[in-house]
């Protein structure tokens, strides 16, 4: 044998620093979707959903009489054709009815409710729940923001989650509202104000009512939370179960109705927990007895709602172990270790159930598949792929967490001190962020080499340096001068030369009753909207 020896890497790698470091490159991959974003163009279902607001505010110009048109589109579409009457409102907010200009904000208003409502919650739940460090907390957020925005899969998840309104707002939207509003619930409790937990605690009601009419997917998964949140309560309300709140003083404290008299201000508004956990139930129940769901049921045929929960107990197996968990992935989750095993020698709170919330965690992200395989027997598009990913991974970093702080928890003392350094991370979990970071660069080099596709900066890249995003921006508003003069009642438009992966989403066709013919030629007011010749 032999001996031999190395460099010592004794830096420890400053928190803070680490943090805004994570921030900026979120940023600057964020930039290229952004950009290409400027290149976005309505179409299909952009011209149906937002008609009515649409000739609203080109009659009048009334941005008011615009905004409250939306309810009244919503109350038709819940009595006569689907229940999730918060999405039938938002349909009708694309920024396309201003002028198509308008769309390019589109990519910012989905990338930017994303990033809010993942940062929201993760703030809540680490920082206001854990009383964990809030640069770690950003980190975690930055990491998780980072691969569901990068490792979207590619195609039409892409553009149907940040690119294309009509799907996006009505999934990606919606998802990130989930998250937001599960971070009010939270903070309903442990914000430090009484007067800011009682703003909480009425945001919490008015957004929970309105996420039971979003999608089926994400409304059923808050109604999930909700109803656990009203056992717990109950349990609590019993003698059953504790809680952990925090004094005056910022110090921790196990409350249970049965042995405390004197409870924190943060104890008493637990109590009122319930409230926006019912509403969100009323709204969730409001929408699946719609009117309209009948209409809709007729014309698809899912399968029962037995077989659904087996098969998507089966999709997600297949999806998160085939599909999903790509080696970049799991590189993401190495680095969210050591960013859990440093908060867990902060957190006071005793984690002692992983399997239980490994299996609770597995569980919420295969009841996100539910819906679609129970109305259409399918999860093939990409607006439901999209939701299904970013679940995926919210939960693959929560679990990570919850799992490594138990490990350490386990591994040491329960009456370890906590006097953990909250300013640098040590030499091991130094060394281990910076060689997952170079494995990182190295790999994504590599596959980006070989598939531009392989990220979704990449890919946006790629279409800008192609010029497919200008060519088809361009072309787009060649059509717009023929949609828009008077004179012409039968328009025929040149096909696109170029269709950018990131953006474009479906075209007309030759055939004038083709379903986005017919859309496209009403909301331009045409006889008929076809494609003819070649460009």
């Amino acid at each position: 044998m032999f001996a031999y020896s190395l460099p010592k890497w004794n830096a420890k790698l400053n928190i803070k620093a680490l943090s805004i470091v994570t921030t900026i490159i979120y940023i600057l991959t964020t930039l290229p979707l952004l950009v290409v974003g400027l290149y976005n163009w309505p179409s299909a279902d952009d011209m149906s959903l937002a008609l009515e607001t649409y000739r609203c505010y080109k009659s009048t110009g009334n941005v008011i009489a615009t905004f409250f048109t939306a309810f009244k589109v919503g109350f038709n579409e819940y009595m006569s054709w689907m229940g999730y009457f918060f999405s039938n409102v938002m349909f009708c907010y694309s920024p396309s009815i201003f002028g198509e200009r308008w769309y390019v904000l589109v990519a910012f208003e989905m990338l930017g409710i994303l990033t809010f409502g993942v940062c929201y919650f993760f703030n809540a739940l680490f920082v206001k729940a854990l009383r964990s460090d809030k640069h770690l907390a950003n980190i975690a957020s930055m990491l998780t923001l980072t691969v569901i925005v990068q490792c979207m899969p590619e195609g039409l998840s892409r553009v149907e989650s940040f690119y294309w309104y009509s799907g996006a707002i009505n999934y990606m939207f919606m998802f990130s509202m989930a998250l937001f509003w599960l971070g009010l619930m939270i903070r309903t409790v442990y914000e430090a104000d009484s007067k800011a937990r009682f703003r909480k605690i009425l945001w919490a009601c008015f957004w929970g009512f309105w996420l039971g009419g979003a999608n089926y997917m994400t409304a059923l998964q808050c109604a999930i939370c909700s109803v656990l949140i009203i056992v717990i309560f109950f349990m609590y309300k019993a003698g059953k179960a504790t809680i952990e709140v925090y004094d005056g003083a910022g110090s921790a404290v196990t409350v249970n109705t049965r042995t405390v008299t004197d409870k924190p201000g943060q104890a008493k508004d637990f109590e009122k927990i319930w409230i926006p956990a019912g509403i969100n139930l009323l709204g969730f129940m409001a929408s699946c007895f719609a009117p309209g769901n009948a209409t809709r049921e007729a014309l698809v045929e899912g399968f029962g709602a037995v077989k659904s929960i087996f098969i998507a107990i089966l999709y997600s197996y297949n999806m998160m172990i085939t599909v999903y968990t790509r080696w970049e992935i799991l590189a993401a989750a190495a680095l969210m270790i050591v960013v859990s095993w440093k908060m867990a020698g902060i957190i006071r709170h005793r984690f002692q159930h992983p399997f239980i919330f490994s299996a609770f965690a597995f569980g919420l992200s295969a009841s996100n598949m539910v819906p679609p395989l129970y109305a259409l027997a399918n999860l093939e598009a990409g607006r439901l792929m999209s939701i299904i990913f970013a679940e995926y991974i919210v939960m693959l970093m929560l679990t990570v967490f919850y799992v490594t702080a138990w490990a350490r928890q386990t591994l040491f003392s329960s009456d370890e001190k906590h006097s953990e350094n909250v300013v640098a991370f040590s030499n091991v979990s130094s060394s281990m962020i910076i060689s997952c970071a170079v494995f990182i660069i190295f790999g994504s080099a590599l596959c980006v080499y070989d598939n531009p596709q392989y990220y979704s900066a990449s890919a946006a890249f790629s279409d800008l340096v192609s010029g497919d995003a200008a060519t088809y921006l361009k072309e787009s508003r060649e059509r717009l001068e023929i949609l828009s003069d008077p004179s012409v009642t039968k328009a025929v438009l040149l096909p696109y030369s170029a269709q950018p992966k990131m953006l474009y989403f479906d075209d007309i066709t030759k055939d004038k009753d083709y379903w986005i013919n017919s859309i496209m030629a009403r909301y331009y007011e045409k006889d008929s909207v076809v494609i003819g010749g070649s460009n």
